[in-house]
């Protein structure tokens, strides 16, 4: 997953490394007047910043206006019962103090984010596939694949959207950030590398091309063994 994070204060550039370290992606966003844009423009599952910014150069109405379907996580010193009410009535999804450990921030944020695509728990199934969100790692049968990060990220995004077109777009936004992107016949070998990892199971898992609009995961629930890639 990529969270986007508001870094404007050290204990934000504090969590925003420590998601990194993590393994999760992230887009970092050093000034709060441009964090309304980054939001805007950007491909991420999760915003996370700083509460103290609200009003100054956000507001919850607007974010949540703008993508209605990224949860909003914000970080506050000491708030009051009402004002946490406030926030949550206003459109954020949680709050979270900024005295809280980072193993259990970094639980909190996730739990939020796996939950807006409907996720429960840590561990995601899709037919003979299995996900570990926590461990970053993806398992078909007894077999373990071996995906680099791009890879994973790659069928992450797809898994947490099964059977739902995935705009190329966005799955590259999601992968790079506003870094810059690979040219078009990389991302492609990227596709089809990871395709051959899942093709064990024949069609009971296989990620199809939508000419001219991206890639969608079709998931036949009948399961089948996977077999090991060969080497």
């Amino acid at each position: 997953m990529r969270y986007l994070i508001g870094e404007t204060n050290w204990k934000m550039v504090t969590l925003s490394k420590a998601v990194a370290d993590s393994g999760l992606l992230r887009t970092s966003c050093e000034a709060g007047e441009e964090l309304a844009d980054f939001h805007r423009m950007g491909q991420h599952d999760l915003l996370v910043l700083e509460a103290s910014q609200l009003g100054r150069h956000v507001s919850l109405a607007d974010l949540r206006a703008q993508r209605p379907d990224v949860p909003i996580c914000l970080i506050a010193s000491a708030p009051a019962p009402e004002r946490i009410a406030h926030w949550l009535m206003a459109g954020a999804d949680a709050v979270i103090e900024d005295t809280a450990a980072l193993p259990e921030a970094l639980a909190r944020l996730s739990a939020v984010a796996r939950r807006a695509h409907g996720v429960a728990h840590p561990l995601v199934e899709r037919g003979p596939l299995l996900l570990d969100l926590e461990r970053r790692r993806a398992h078909l049968g007894e077999v373990t694949l071996s995906l680099s990060p791009k890879l994973y990220e790659i069928l992450e995004f797809l898994v947490l959207r099964p059977g739902r077109l995935a705009a190329r777009d966005a799955l590259l936004g999601h992968v790079y950030g506003f870094e810059n992107e690979p040219a078009p016949r990389v991302f492609d070998v990227y596709m089809c590398n990871l395709r051959a990892h899942l093709q064990s199971v024949g069609p009971a898992l296989k990620i199809e091309t939508v000419r001219g609009a991206g890639y969608r995961l079709e998931v036949n629930e009948r399961r089948k063994d996977a077999r090991p890639l060969a080497a």
